[in-house]
């Protein structure tokens, strides 16, 4: 892979991992309210056994709590690199600064 290619990519994937994240905890969340389903249903053309295997279904309370607790640390630690350690981490791979 060519480097500085790589370094220039980055700060675009990082952005793309954290709009990515950010869509499945709404899609999760959307889910949750009472007529949503249908409305999913209704945009995408899916059934419930595909909604289901895409990741979107009605959990209670703690199952909800513990589904969404995973992608919502990664969107932490995904935001807390892009904005406190992107920077630093490209200063300090520069191929001017070895």
């Amino acid at each position: 892979v060519y480097y500085s290619l790589w370094r220039k990519v980055l700060k675009g994937f990082w952005w793309l991992v954290v709009a990515y994240t950010m869509l499945v905890l709404i899609s999760i969340y959307t889910y949750q309210f009472e007529d949503f389903p249908v409305y999913w249903k209704n945009l995408t053309g899916f059934s419930d056994k595909q909604l289901e295997d895409l990741g979107l279904e009605q959990f209670s309370v703690s199952k909800l709590f513990s589904s969404t607790l995973i992608p919502g640390f990664f969107l932490l630690a995904c935001i807390l690199q892009l904005h406190y350690f992107h920077h630093p981490f490209m200063y300090i791979t520069g191929l001017e600064h070895v």
